[in-house]
């Protein structure tokens, strides 16, 4: 068997190398339509909660569309159809996860039921079989070992009732997938080769397959996503490809980072990276609030709204590879094995005026943590999250409370003070130690 502990996943792209022209193109956007055409199929008709014992594992689903007659016709290749199929069921099964964690938050919420009533719901929501029974109004037929649990929970609640209020609070909280768009769609191997410096992909046209040249000679064995781009006659092909982690040498220290607006990261040690972030995020701000108002006061006769995302995009990936950049320089010269970061609330605070608070909303924090977390797999490094309430107003040293004024922290019980980021970084370290030390001793 395969081994996958060492490995991750990461996302390649691939380029055309000459402008793709209108005609192929046209021939592209045809299949990505249909594509979307057989998704929302799906989704009207497996999407709601009569699909439930259809979705999984998806083969009552693949054998229902092929005898609908929709593959037939649209013309479309099978190959494009079958993975159009699960990639809808796919959506939709995490459309049923999302609507399972609101309804468990609700019933952990509700003030009105009782201990068994809720031991009730959440033993019926953990067993599939009861659960897709209730909903759908079929034969409740449970595993061995499992029927003397579920009549021992029934004692002494009303089933009736509380089904009633699952199979509502179900129909409330899931939504039937949709998509409108059209930019793109999955073929596997079987529906492209790689040769003359470029990639043949599967038409609609019998055993017609349009070539595309490519800016590299690499050549990959995957799924792939082609994602079309006609005002700019491009496609990239998105490939999702396994690769080993590294072990580089060196790499053992412990470092705790404070996230922020200002700069990316600051250590514990002192050291800053990326203290030129405000200056492109702030670009992006300003950007989107002197030119968005413009487009949206006649969103619907707008010739320079290709303009306008052109721009954006041009702004956003300046800003992208400065992040990844200094994320490098960052591990290369801390040379971490763990790194520690605060988790902070998801909102952040507005700040004194419309500028500032715009700059905040649209701080792309998210994209740096996920470019910190892949990195940090690449390097087979840990990265840990710990509690942030409170972290940049105690001393890092002693852990009394202290005061922050014009950026520096002063700590009234030892007299330290430090940088105000430091010191967030040193109490991050801490509170990364602590924390590993008790989950160590826990497990003792």
């Amino acid at each position: 068997m395969k081994e996958h502990k060492n490995t991750i996943y990461k996302t390649i792209y691939q380029y055309n190398q000459v402008p793709v022209p209108a005609s192929d193109m046209k021939r592209l956007l045809e299949i990505a339509r249909d594509c979307k055409v057989v998704k929302n199929y799906v989704y009207d008709r497996y999407g709601g909660i009569g699909g439930l014992l259809k979705i999984y594992p998806g083969y009552t689903v693949q054998n229902e569309m092929t005898k609908s007659g929709l593959r037939e016709k649209l013309g479309l290749p099978s190959i494009y159809f079958y993975l159009s199929i699960f990639d809808a069921l796919g959506d939709i099964k995490s459309q049923w996860t999302y609507a399972k964690k609101r309804v468990e938050k609700n019933i952990r919420n509700n003030p009105n039921l009782s201990a068994e009533e809720r031991h009730y719901l959440r033993f019926v929501m953990k067993q599939s079989q009861c659960f897709e029974s209730i909903l759908v109004g079929g034969e409740l037929k449970l595993a061995d070992g499992w029927s003397e649990g579920y009549a021992a929970i029934c004692a002494g609640v009303d089933t009736h009732r509380l089904d009633q209020y699952l199979r509502r609070q179900v129909r409330r909280h899931l939504d039937k997938p949709h998509t409108d768009a059209a930019e793109g769609f999955i073929v596997s191997p079987k529906g492209y080769r790689y040769a003359d410096h470029g990639i043949y992909l599967t038409m609609k046209e019998s055993r017609k397959r349009l070539f595309i040249p490519l800016t590299d000679n690499n050549q990959y064995k995957t799924q792939i996503y082609v994602r079309l781009c006609p005002d700019k006659e491009r496609i990239t092909l998105n490939i999702p490809i396994e690769v080993r982690q590294r072990h580089p040498k060196g790499y053992s220290g412990k470092s705790g980072l404070a996230m922020g607006l200002n700069c990316m990261f600051v250590t514990d040690q002192g050291r800053v990276y990326g203290e030129k972030y405000l200056e492109y995020q702030s670009a992006i701000t300003d950007y989107v609030r002197e030119r968005l108002p413009r487009h949206q006061r006649n969103s619907r006769n707008n010739p320079g709204k290709k303009k306008y995302n052109a721009g954006k995009t041009r702004l956003e990936k300046m800003m992208h590879d400065y992040v990844n950049a200094e994320i490098n320089r960052m591990l290369e010269t801390e040379k971490p094995g763990v790194i520690y970061i605060p988790k902070f609330p998801a909102k952040s605070k507005a700040g004194f005026n419309r500028r500032v608070n715009a700059t905040i909303n649209m701080w792309q924090k998210g994209f740096i943590k996920s470019r910190l977390s892949q990195k940090c797999r690449e390097r087979s490094i840990e990265l840990v999250e710990v509690f942030g309430k409170g972290i940049s107003t105690q001393c890092s040293r002693c852990g009394a409370d202290g005061v922050k004024e014009d950026g520096v922290f002063r700590c009234s019980a030892c007299k330290m003070e430090l940088p105000e980021r430091q010191n967030t970084a040193g109490n991050v370290l801490r509170r990364g130690q602590e924390s590993k030390k008790g989950i160590e001793a826990g497990s003792l």
